[in-house]
């Protein structure tokens, strides 16, 4: 009788340890279907919404309107932006700046880049 019930324990057990990881993810946010993510590095200083990105390697992080930089998994910088269409897919992802300003996030593939809203 005691074996049945420790079997029985167990088991419950077991089904609830299962059931936990299964129902986080049920009740975890959905992504964004249109979110970029790309590891990107910049080599000279640049300023993207006021804020100054050192030379590094970040996480760059865009949706439907705004881009995120971060580094070491901090937000270092985050900017408002709109969808350009490209005449071709991106050879390569790129940060373009002018006069140390970021202007647009091109990804590699994609058609569309970033234009940055200033």
């Amino acid at each position: 009788m005691l074996h049945r019930r420790t079997s029985l324990t167990l088991a419950i057990v077991a089904g609830l340890i299962l059931a936990i990881p299964l129902a986080a993810h049920a009740f975890a946010p959905a992504k964004n279907p249109n979110t970029i993510t790309e590891t990107m590095g910049i080599f000279d200083p640049v300023t993207l919404a006021g804020k100054q990105l050192k030379p590094g390697t970040y996480v760059v992080t865009a949706d439907d309107t705004k881009v995120t930089f971060t580094l070491n998994s901090k937000v270092v910088a985050e900017a408002a932006a709109q969808w350009k269409d490209a005449a071709d897919k991106a050879r390569y992802s790129a940060i373009l700046a002018t006069d140390g300003k970021v202007k647009e996030i091109h990804f590699a593939g994609k058609t569309r880049y970033l234009e940055i809203s200033n």
